[in-house]
């Protein structure tokens, strides 16, 4: 271990649904949230705790639908492309089919 490695999370209310560190999946990658509202933390977690980052969504699920989250963490010893500067988050919310 490293101070560089990290652990990208998904939370909801405390507790991880989902987890994954540059190896291992530790929680499940899909989890099924019946309908309602959530506050979710996506997390970045580092060995030095001052360089983790965190925010905070607030998501609607229907009956069906289907929130996607991809994440591309800070990696400095990537040397076959350049690293983000920051933690980026891509999350998309896809609806259930309203006509069905």
């Amino acid at each position: 271990m490293t101070l560089k490695w990290s652990i990208v999370t998904i939370e909801w209310g405390g507790k991880a649904l989902c987890e994954m560190s540059g190896t291992t999946f530790k929680r499940p990658m899909f989890v099924d949230l019946p309908p309602g509202e959530y506050e979710l933390a996506f997390r970045v977690i580092r060995a030095r705790r001052n360089r983790g980052t965190v925010f905070r969504e607030k998501v609607l699920l229907r009956e069906g639908d289907i929130l996607l989250a991809l994440c591309e963490p800070i990696q400095p010893n990537v040397f076959y492309r350049k690293s983000p500067t920051e933690d980026t988050w891509r999350i998309r919310l896809v609806e259930s089919d309203p006509r069905a």
